[in-house]
């Protein structure tokens, strides 16, 4: 169906598809042949009531977890499946990268699995042929691109599917974490294709799990849970509400996420950090109600103190499930002491989720001598680091000890943190790199040819 007005590519209307689930064949046989059309089956809603508009040349950024229900909603949107109720209104050609490959005959060759795949996607003939020679240069499968698909890598199959379908030119382009086939070097041309899509004003929705995507990529995000809509706006906090579902499987926080005032100059700026922790006066343990928990942490330690909770503060946020690279990283922690501890020592550890350590310091080592405790005591303490990593899941340990020798209680990968950056890298770190073009002219400087008898010679003026 084509929607009437052209500023929107894709409206869908309170879309919702349902299945029909048996527990065995047996069942779904009765259930057809019943003469009283008993029911043997279960309703399995894969999508309740989304509704969301794309506008014409935006991107769009689908994020959930495994059986959310991002990849039927695509299919719904590209025409594979039928809602059960609503409905889906698109302006212009659809492409889709849902299953790559599919419809490709293994006995047919690379070329004339384009053709008949160019002809499904609604190009003609003359259409296909004038762009033949880009999908055999994209593909890059050399001889092979005239030999039966069957007889192809999984590689090289993927790359033959996904060139053909990026080069249909559509107005919506559809990708279902696709964009990540084939090597470092393919990977970098299918980024360069995208872009080159974004810059004419193509529509494009894209599923996929990695939360640097969207505000890399995308102009707005949308974040499916359970089969419902559960958000949609800027990519950013879309991103981070993710983090937040990964974390606690859940949204809606104990101590919400929302943006705070700016930090000023004077010691005001920090209270409502210290306020979410002093005013629980609980001495149980409260980190699992932050969103950045991880409950698969190691905890070790003599226990003459413990860490009873914690508050991150970063990017102008309360407890931010991702960050951007560079930004400053505030790490308030309670620690609740058993025993009288002399000048007790509170260290910090980021590591990646391989378990490299990237950073770790702690008082001792900052010549930081802490004031003495007493059984009883809690205390909050405060590590402030800029985190210069390159994008992924990070994670961060706390630990308190009595001496350097005797650990009290180490809480090891008790955080975790994404970290978005805008910039592609590679590595562990992010660091602030400058690059200047000189534009001076050089040529004059460059030596001239030695004259003849060996001796060099000045050029001429």
């Amino acid at each position: 169906m084509i929607l009437p007005a052209p500023a929107l590519a894709v409206r869908a209307d309170a879309v919702s598809k349902m299945y029909r689930l048996f527990r065995s064949k047996r069942d779904r046989l009765r259930e057809a042949l019943h003469p009283f059309r008993r029911i043997y089956h279960r309703e399995f809603w894969a999508l309740r009531n989304i509704t969301f508009e794309v506008p014409a040349g935006r991107t769009v950024g689908i994020l959930g977890m495994n059986g959310s229900g991002k990849s039927t909603l695509l299919q719904i949107i590209s025409g594979v499946l039928y809602a059960t109720s609503g409905s889906v209104h698109v302006n212009g050609q659809v492409a889709a990268l849902l299953e790559l490959g599919a419809g490709f005959n293994p006995e047919l060759t690379g070329r004339e699995n384009v053709v008949l795949n160019g002809t499904i996607l609604g190009l003609t003939r003359e259409a296909i042929r004038d762009r033949m020679g880009d999908i055999e240069t994209f593909a890059d499968v050399g001889e092979f691109f005239d030999q039966p698909v069957k007889t192809y890598s999984s590689g090289m199959f993927m790359r033959v599917a996904f060139s053909t379908a990026l080069y249909v030119d559509p107005d919506v382009l559809i990708i279902d974490e696709a964009l990540s086939v084939g090597d470092a070097k393919f990977q970098e041309k299918c980024f360069r294709r995208f872009r080159d899509l974004q810059e004419r004003g193509k529509s494009i929705l894209l599923v996929t799990h990695d939360r640097s995507a969207l505000p890399r990529y995308c102009d707005m995000g949308l974040l499916l849970h359970q089969g419902e809509l559960v958000a949609h706006g800027d990519p950013a906090e879309i991103a981070d509400l993710y983090g937040e579902l990964l974390s606690t499987g859940r949204i809606g926080r104990t101590m919400p996420s929302t943006r705070i005032t700016p930090p000023s100059a004077t010691p005001i700026a920090d209270e409502s950090p210290l306020r979410l922790l002093t005013e629980e006066g609980s001495t149980t343990d409260q980190c699992p109600r932050n969103p950045t928990y991880n409950k698969y942490e190691h905890r070790f330690g003599n226990r003459h103190a413990e860490i009873i909770d914690y508050v991150l503060r970063g990017d102008q946020r309360i407890n931010p499930t991702s960050i951007d690279s560079g930004s400053r990283l505030d790490i308030y922690f309670k620690i609740l002491f058993h025993w009288d501890i002399e000048h007790p020592i509170v260290g910090v550890i980021l590591k990646s989720k391989e378990g490299v350590i990237v950073y770790g310091i702690n008082t001792g080592w900052m010549k930081r001598q802490l004031r003495p405790v007493k059984q009883g005591d809690v205390r909050v303490y405060r590590f402030s680091i800029r985190v210069d990593l390159s994008a992924g899941d990070w994670f961060i340990d706390l630990a308190v000890a009595e001496t350097p020798t005797e650990i009290c209680d180490h809480r090891s990968a008790l955080i975790t943190v994404y970290i978005m950056d805008r910039a592609q890298s590679v590595g562990l770190a992010s660091l602030q790199t400058q690059f200047d073009e000189i534009h001076d002219d050089v040529s004059s400087s460059r030596a001239s040819p030695p004259a003849q008898g060996g001796r060099d010679e000045a050029p001429p003026e």
